[in-house]
């Protein structure tokens, strides 16, 4: 059973800053994995359409929670673009 133990950051807050406080504990501070698979340019992750990561995120795959009720939309579009960048 997926269990998410972050809290909902603030409306306005970036891709990176989301990602620093919702993703990094399971993928990594640089993207390179822990205790989920890794998101940087040599995962599968850089071969996913933003639809893909949309759903994954808002809805969980796995053992990743769902962030839907921690994220917004936007948000989840932000942090998207966050990972795109270092991919």
């Amino acid at each position: 059973m997926a269990v998410s133990c972050v809290g909902r950051p603030p409306p306005e807050a970036t891709g990176t800053e989301i990602y620093e406080q919702v993703c990094a504990r399971c993928h990594g501070d640089d993207l390179s994995g822990g205790l989920g698979p890794a998101l940087g340019p040599e995962s599968n992750s850089a071969e996913q359409d933003a639809e893909f990561l949309r759903l994954t995120i808002a809805h969980g795959r796995g053992r990743m929670p769902s962030f839907r009720n921690t994220l917004t939309a936007e948000q989840i579009d932000r942090v998207i673009e966050f990972i795109r960048s270092k991919q």
